[in-house]
């Protein structure tokens, strides 16, 4: 019974690892990410953050990709507060957002940050009680080195 359950995992891990790769053959950089965002979303706002919180997030699929792939890295999740709004009007004082999720959601793999960490973060949110929806979030450096708009309003 256990080695079909291992079986099992292991198929499972290697049909998903295939599907991830025909996912995400090109992986888009931050410019055409970006970008993409202001292309697709004209209801969207850039805000400076600073991170209050960041875990990794787990669960029962996680810890089996630890188990099977130790070079595996949790999703983590970050909370943060809105410094300065750069592009838009309006915003909750306070932003979730997850990174990390690997391959399958073709993220870059940035580390998680530390309390008081400087980012940018690319949202929409309909009104200053509700949870915003992240598209994009990058450290303050890579966002102000992938994103012109931010020098021009007021990094």
């Amino acid at each position: 019974m256990r080695s079909a359950v291992i079986a099992i995992i292991v198929f499972v891990s290697t049909s998903l690892s295939a599907q991830v790769a025909q996912a995400c053959r090109v992986m888009r950089s931050p410019e055409q990410r970006i970008e993409d965002g202001y292309r697709t979303h004209p209801d969207l706002k850039v805000a400076f953050v600073r991170i209050g919180a960041a875990r990794h997030l787990s669960n029962d699929m996680i810890r089996k990709l630890h188990n099977l792939y130790r070079d595996y890295e949790s999703p983590w999740r970050a909370t943060a507060s809105v410094t300065k709004v750069v592009i838009g009007q309006g915003s909750p004082e306070l932003i979730v957002f997850d990174r990390n999720w690997g391959s399958a959601a073709c993220d870059d793999g940035t580390p998680m940050p530390s309390r008081g960490d400087p980012w940018v973060v690319y949202y929409t949110s309909d009104h200053l009680i509700d949870a915003a929806t992240v598209l994009e979030s990058y450290p303050l450096a890579a966002a102000l080195k992938a994103d012109p708009r931010l020098r021009r309003n007021g990094s």
